[in-house]
């Protein structure tokens, strides 16, 4: 039996101390609005969108997570599914694996990877860009919001396997951020 709440708790922990920018909450809330945006959208992806963060914010490899997912219940190729999905929704171009690559390059190359992922990790990755447009809207500065913005919009013109209906919430949300700071 699958103890999906062990998990949550699990997760919860891995990030304890850890917060949102800019906010005294708790990282975690954003693990949790990802899971539960992604929920029933894909496969295992609440359980994705719990776990998304957690090889690059903690230090829990795949293998750990995978004895860990089994120890709550989870069947081989459930556990199999969701390391790879975190695995696949794990930033790989960053300043310690590239360190001879410039910023703007490093982020070109992970948004060309982004387009390539699962249909599943997709989805979930729809989620967090949900949250995070919403975070910028809030507490980044105009000209931030707009270079992120119009990043994430080509990201999301080419990134298109994962579910429609996520996909379009996204759009949507950066067209009506358009909107409000054109008028």
């Amino acid at each position: 039996m699958v103890d999906r709440e062990q998990l949550r708790d699990w997760v919860r922990e891995q990030h304890a101390g850890q917060l949102i920018k800019y906010t005294d909450n708790p990282y975690f809330e954003h693990l949790e609005y990802v899971a539960e945006k992604a929920e029933n959208k894909a496969l295992l992806a609440y359980e994705i969108g719990l776990c998304h963060d957690l090889f690059e914010e903690t230090k829990i490899s795949a293998g750990q997570l995978m004895v860990v997912l089994t120890s709550f219940g989870y069947g081989e190729a459930e556990v199999v599914h969701i390391t790879d999905s975190v695995t696949e929704l794990t930033d790989k171009f960053t300043k310690k694996a590239y360190p001879n690559l410039s910023k703007i390059e490093r982020k070109r190359r992970e948004a060309e990877r982004l387009i390539h992922i699962s249909p599943d990790a997709q989805t979930v990755k729809y989620g967090d860009l949900i949250y995070n447009i919403n975070w910028v809207l809030q507490y980044e500065s105009t000209r931030k919001k707009e270079k992120y913005l119009r990043k994430k919009q080509a990201l999301l013109g080419k990134m298109t396997k994962g579910d429609p209906g996520l996909r379009y919430e996204a759009l949507e949300l950066i067209r009506q951020a358009e909107n409000v700071n054109s008028v």
